[in-house]
């Protein structure tokens, strides 16, 4: 009986559960909260979407690419002839070319460069066909599975249920804790101040360090939305056309969207928050970060320098008149020579969320890369002592014994003064026979 009800009771509560919960949450992503008063209310739609899809050469298309310079069209005119000719000879070449291919064949100066680009747009066409193709085949498959499921004779288990083997237990679904997480950064941006990240420094970065700062862009936002308090980001001096951006887009299609919760920009952080609030995160200025203040706006810099680390960040704070800031990494690490102390973005927001909820230095400096202390550098040199390399005079040592081994009998062609005491010796000794 007590069984009885309480299964009942959990099915009442699934049902009211399953009617309230999606409603609440579309109710609380419909209305986006900005990040408390200083924030930005503009969220600028993306005009390069359209890039993506397979597009034709008109008249407007070329007019579009070229800007009208007959050079320019003369070279897509030669790229699209080339695109054809391949195509009917069976050449590897992608079945259809979107706009962002377009610009990309129009930049290539020369044929060999064209039909490798070819190439690689049609690797990357049959990967995905064959992608599609096993998902349909493993759909069939489980499909098959089921009807072989159903006739064989199920009355031996104990409980079988009916849709698709179902339990009671609700399924929660990707969809449900994205809202979950959105639902969290939401209401962080009614109560806390935001992190900013500056991203002005395109000008400043290789391509391929503009590459690796969308990826670190991309683990900061996923860090920052799985914590328990996240931080509200806010995005500024953006460049919507900017190398950056486009990687970002591509790493995360839904950036732009109404409900995504994050503040994009163009406009400059000091026309957004106040002056005396602000602190830029630095690594080459003096001031060391003592604590973590709730009432700052911190600002970190969307730069990536593999090579030579250059004071990009601190040259904008002074010129900005900025209270600038460095993490205390002398303080509680010691770092290797030559590693450097520029730390990744996804390393700087954990940092950050690590401060804002224990402010405990120790436990947000383990996001630091262990590779970059020295105590591990000195473990690595310790291992590699282990098995030294041999010195020259052991090698010496083993040609000789092998010189004696094999070649006792032989004199040396490079030891003249060896090869001539020994025959002194032998005309001795017949000497003395005599």
């Amino acid at each position: 009986m007590f069984l009885s009800r309480f299964i009942k009771s959990v099915y009442r509560l699934q049902q009211t559960s399953r009617q309230a919960v999606p409603f609440t949450f579309r109710l609380a992503l419909r209305q986006p909260v900005f990040c408390h008063k200083y924030c930005s209310e503009e969220k600028l739609p993306n005009t390069e979407l359209k890039s993506n899809h397979h597009v034709a050469l008109t008249e407007d298309v070329i007019k579009t690419l070229t800007g009208g310079d007959p050079d320019l069209i003369k070279r897509l005119k030669l790229a699209e002839f080339e695109y054809e000719v391949s195509k009917q000879e069976g050449a590897r070449t992608p079945s259809e070319l979107t706009l962002q291919h377009w610009k990309e064949l129009l930049t290539l100066s020369s044929t060999s460069k064209r039909k490798k680009y070819l190439v690689f747009l049609f690797k990357i066409e049959m990967t995905k066909l064959n992608r599609k193709n096993k998902k349909d085949e493993q759909k069939v498959k489980r499909e098959a599975e089921k009807e072989v499921e159903k006739l064989k004779d199920n009355s031996g288990e104990h409980i079988d249920y009916g849709l698709g083997k179902n339990t009671i237990c609700l399924k929660i679904y990707e969809s449900k804790v994205d809202h979950f997480h959105n639902t969290k950064m939401l209401r962080a941006s009614m109560f806390d101040l935001p992190v900013v990240y500056d991203l002005s420094y395109d000008q400043d970065m290789t391509p391929q360090e503009q590459k690796n700062a969308a990826k670190q862009l991309v683990l900061s936002l996923v860090a920052n939305r799985e914590h328990d308090h996240p931080f509200p980001l806010q995005f500024c001096n953006v460049n919507f056309n900017g190398p950056v951006m486009k990687h970002l887009v591509k790493l995360v299609p839904s950036l732009y969207n109404s409900d995504f919760p994050i503040n994009i920009s163009p406009k400059s952080y000091l026309d957004i928050f106040p002056r005396d609030k602000l602190i830029y995160l630095t690594p080459h200025c003096q001031n060391e970060m003592t604590h973590f203040d709730p009432d700052s706006v911190y600002i970190v810099g969307c730069l990536v320098d593999k090579g030579e680390s250059k004071a990009h960040s601190l040259a904008k704070a002074k010129r900005e008149n900025i209270q600038m800031a460095k993490l205390p990494l002398d303080r509680y690490l010691s770092f290797g020579g030559g590693s450097g102390k520029s730390l990744t973005l996804n390393a700087m927001i954990n940092i950050l969320l690590e401060l804002k909820t224990h402010g405990d230095w120790t436990k947000a400096l383990q996001f630091v890369p262990r590779r970059k202390i020295r105590e591990l550098l000195q473990l690595t040199e310790v291992s590699r002592m282990k098995y030294p390399k041999k010195s020259m005079e052991s090698r010496k040592q083993v040609i000789g014994d092998l010189d004696e081994l094999l070649f006792s009998d032989v004199p040396r062609r490079t030891d003249v003064r060896g090869s001539k005491s020994h025959l002194s010796d032998r005309r001795k000794t017949s000497l003395y026979d005599d």
